[in-house]
């Protein structure tokens, strides 16, 4: 299971980022970024499989 923490990590790290209800999401700013508010995100995997190559990288850095 892929933790919340990489999941916010490679949303603020992706350039295909897109929150699903950008409404809801700023009214809740204390929540940050991350793939299960993106509208490629669906069923636990991205859409544009990205989420492996992004995390990949974070974790070579």
């Amino acid at each position: 299971m892929i933790s919340l923490e990489d999941k916010m990590l490679v949303a603020q790290n992706c350039e295909e980022y897109e929150p699903k209800d950008y409404v809801n999401i700023t009214n809740m700013s204390y929540m940050s970024q991350n793939c299960n508010y993106c509208i490629n995100y669906n069923n636990g995997t991205c859409d544009k499989k990205l989420f492996d190559k992004i995390d990949k990288m974070i974790k070579v850095n």
